[in-house]
């Protein structure tokens, strides 16, 4: 029972971190992925017999998922590294979970900062450019128009990683009764 809440700790801990770096720098550190991997890893030797095998199983499907996505620009090499090291955690049958679920989330998500660009920001925007027109002709330094910033429309896949974690972690403890490998 120990071991589970350690689990279900270390990889809460990680998926946060990773979305809250992700949300701010719009970028996942290597410091970050690289020793959870390995942790990962070394977690899994530990408490089964074939955790290593199933870990690093784990790890090469996370980085396959979003290897391709990258290739096409579609995807971050962060992302890329945030799954391989939740897979080496996660073991492959449970990051297909989570990767699915990630889908889910992410088209949720992505759908409602579309509604808020669309509602609120389009609205300011379109303010904008109306009271820009209303002013005198004479530009003021120079300039003829006012500038209208474009809202910023990125939707760091850290987030919707880090939900479907959880949703599956929940899932997993409470439909299931197990997180781990056997």
């Amino acid at each position: 029972m120990t071991l589970m809440f350690v689990f279900v700790a270390l990889v809460g801990i990680y998926t946060a971190s990773a979305a809250v770096l992700d949300a701010r720098l719009h970028r996942i550190p290597n410091y970050l992925t690289i020793p959870t991997a390995l942790a990962g890893l070394f977690f899994h030797s530990l408490i089964t017999d074939w955790g290593t095998v199933i870990s690093l199983s784990g790890f090469g499907l996370g980085f396959v998922l979003l290897f391709v996505p990258w290739l096409l620009g579609g995807s971050g090499m962060g992302d890329v590294k945030l799954l391989a090291a939740l897979g080496a955690w996660l073991g492959p049958y449970y990051m297909i979970y989570a990767f699915v679920v990630s889908i889910f989330v992410a088209a949720i998500l992505a759908l409602g900062v579309m509604i808020k660009v669309s509602c609120f920001e389009g609205v300011s925007v379109a303010k904008r450019r109306f009271l820009a027109k209303g002013k005198s002709s004479k530009p003021r330094s120079g300039k003829t128009s006012t500038p209208i910033r474009k809202p910023l429309r990125v939707l760091p896949f850290a987030v919707p990683v880090a939900v479907s974690t959880w949703i599956t972690l929940a899932y997993l403890a409470v439909f299931k009764g197990e997180l781990f490998i056997q």
